[in-house]
């Protein structure tokens, strides 16, 4: 609720005579726990005077503190972006201005340099401009952000999860049936409890294991600007720890879960993966699903809250848009069919784009779960994926390790549903016969196919490759590839030295008459 009338500061805030410098107009944008104020170069936020369950900004004070709190959130996500803290003062004649000494403090603004919304990601995709490196980018900032932040071992939780899907079965029920089935919203807080007593345990292991940290919290992409090659991640929650102290996964499901909204399955599924890579979290995967269908739900909530506040076309528009959120969110906790799939060649034979193209393709979101070889040795000897590997790791041992730890990784994935994609050399025929044999013990179809180009092309290809985690970098290694016993290859062989375009219709056509042949596979 509105704990005070702030009518006339918004109303003098929107003025442009009343800035500190000289301003053609102002543009106005509300949310229901701020109000931001776009003059010229700046930005101006002034926390709403409310008090909600999740937050109280009933008094000044509190407000003063909460723009503190952001302003030091702010330079952990967005360096620079928050410029300083002006109080909000009104004159002896009444006249209500920002900064200054004169007149009394009634209220407190934040002042932040102003982003051009065309730097917003929410604006910017789908774009040329950013495609699979700046989606890695963002994925290796995320990562990074992740792994620094403050890790709780008493916050997050069952009992914490079990409370968010409640409360979004409340607000999502208080618009039945004008925007939502109240019979599905029903089925989907079923769903949703009911994952949570299968990872019930897998909760409990994550808290203790370091992966509950402070994160942003509300990782839309109405909150993140690519500007000049830099990600800046604005508007991190400040006004309850809880909803910050939260898993890492829950916090990336946010953004996969927006990406998805928006139709963007290829980039959530490059980021999804390449995150993994540098996050190594795979294990949490099992609640994906839930984490993503609860950020879906919630947003589905805000959205028919804003359409109370709406009339004609903007309200009907908005209705839209929650009754899509709310769609996403079944969809995420829906039945999943999962099959694997084997991404056999050797160096420079195009098997792991081949991989990461097929893999956005597939349901449920955010797509298959890539396993390639060269992430795990690389995760296995403690390097980042783009770090070399030793020489002294180059043994059939070691090999025969890194298959078993993509085994075990697939039927992990496959045994909550996801798709699965191997990529990897898969030149000795007994591994190959090993994923097929994983996929009968885990009652999944299985599609193996081999890819292969000519040697000129491969080797332009290794020569040619950026941020790849494959070692393999020129003409000698291939040679040496050359020499190896492949066997009788069974899977199905895919010529790669056509376009990325033709390569990627060919293995989806392969799938799709193998795997379901009478109906759609395919996004």
């Amino acid at each position: 609720m509105i704990s005070e009338s702030q009518a006339d500061i918004i109303a003098a805030l929107s003025n442009p005579k009343n800035y500190p410098y000289r301003v053609k107009t102002v543009e106005v944008r509300q949310s229901h726990i701020a109000v931001l104020f776009l003059a010229g170069d700046k930005a101006y936020k002034l926390k709403r005077a409310v008090l909600y369950p999740e937050t109280d900004l009933s008094s000044r004070e509190k407000r003063r503190l909460s723009c503190v709190r952001e302003m030091k959130r702010s330079a952990v996500y967005a360096p620079n972006l928050v410029e300083k803290i002006e109080p909000v003062r009104r004159l002896k004649n009444g006249k209500i201005v920002i900064g200054g000494k004169e007149g009394a403090e009634i209220d407190t603004v934040l002042v932040m340099r102003r982003i051009a919304d065309k730097y917003l990601l929410n604006n910017l995709l789908p774009s040329p401009k950013f495609d699979r490196f700046e989606a890695m980018d963002l994925a290796e900032c995320l990562s990074d952000l992740h792994k620094k932040a403050k890790v709780f071992h008493n916050k997050w939780g069952v009992d914490t999860v079990k409370r968010l899907i409640l409360e979004n079965e409340s607000v999502l029920s208080c618009f039945c049936p004008d925007v939502f089935d109240k019979k599905r919203v029903n089925e989907l807080t079923v769903k949703n409890l009911k994952l949570l007593a299968e990872q019930s345990r897998l909760i409990k292991v994550r808290q203790a294991s370091g992966f509950v940290r402070k994160c942003h919290g509300d990782l839309l992409l109405s909150n993140i600007a690519y500007e000049n090659g830099e990600f800046l991640f604005f508007s991190p929650i400040e006004y309850n720890e809880n909803l910050c102290s939260i898993d890492t996964l829950y916090d990336l499901a946010d953004l996969l879960m927006d990406l998805e909204a928006k139709g963007l399955r290829r980039l959530a599924n490059i980021l999804f993966n390449h995150y993994m890579a540098y996050m190594n979290d795979l294990s949490g995967f099992p609640l994906l699903g839930l984490y993503q269908s609860l950020r879906a739900g919630r947003r589905a909530a805000v959205c028919a809250k804003k359409a109370t506040l709406m009339h004609g076309w903007n309200r009907r528009r908005m209705v839209k848009e929650a009754r899509h959120y709310f769609e996403l969110a079944c969809h995420f906790v829906s039945e999943k069919k999962p099959f694997l799939i084997a991404c056999g060649g050797l160096s420079g034979s195009g098997k792991s784009r081949i991989a990461r193209e097929i893999a956005g393709h597939l349901d449920p979101a955010p797509g298959a779960v890539v396993l390639r070889d060269d992430i795990v040795k690389k995760q296995m000897t403690g390097l980042m994926p783009t770090e070399t590997l030793d020489k002294k790791y180059d043994t059939a041992a070691f090999e025969e390790v890194v298959y078993d730890v993509l085994r075990q990784q697939a039927a992990g994935a496959l045994s909550v549903g996801s798709c699965v994609i191997l990529d990897a050399l898969f030149y000795n025929e007994s591994e190959r016969l090993a994923a097929e044999e994983l996929a009968k013990q885990m009652g999944v179809p299985f599609v193996g196919l081999w890819m292969d180009a000519p040697l000129s092309v491969r080797e332009e290809r290794v020569k040619t490759r950026l941020r790849n985690p494959s070692d393999v970098r020129d003409r000698a290694e291939l040679d040496s590839q050359l020499q190896l016993d492949t066997g009788k290859i069974t899977w199905h062989k895919i010529m790669t030295d056509k376009s990325r375009d033709k390569t990627l219709q060919e293995a989806l056509r392969i799938l799709g008459h193998i795997l379901h042949p009478n109906r759609r596979l395919f996004r």
